[in-house]
């Protein structure tokens, strides 16, 4: 009984609908924030001189702190952005499909 539920949740165009959304949505948010974590090391490698600039004179706060500053706030904002949508959207979906099935 249980491997045909599966089979025919697995076969309705809603769930696969869903995980399409859902892992594709996954992908793009896990190669912007690579994107920034990259950049940030690369910057970190081939151009330290630019990140020990200070933000401004007499300042003892470099724009390395500040970059490594708002990477880790772009990190909390990408999870909530996730967070909501899975919330929203995915978990929407989800419910559909449950309601569909029973």
């Amino acid at each position: 009984m249980k491997a045909d539920l599966a089979e025919r949740i697995a076969s309705d165009p809603d769930f696969q609908h869903l995980i399409k959304r859902r892992t594709g949505y996954g992908w793009l948010m896990a190669f912007i924030i690579m994107l920034v974590y990259f950049t940030f090391i690369l910057l970190i490698a081939y151009q330290p001189q630019l990140l020990a600039t200070k933000i401004s004179a007499g300042s003892t706060i470099s724009v390395g702190i500040v970059a490594g500053f708002l990477i880790i706030v772009f990190s909390f904002v990408m999870t909530g952005l996730y967070v909501h949508k899975a919330n929203t959207q995915f978990d929407a979906l989800t419910a559909k499909i449950k309601e569909s099935h029973e």
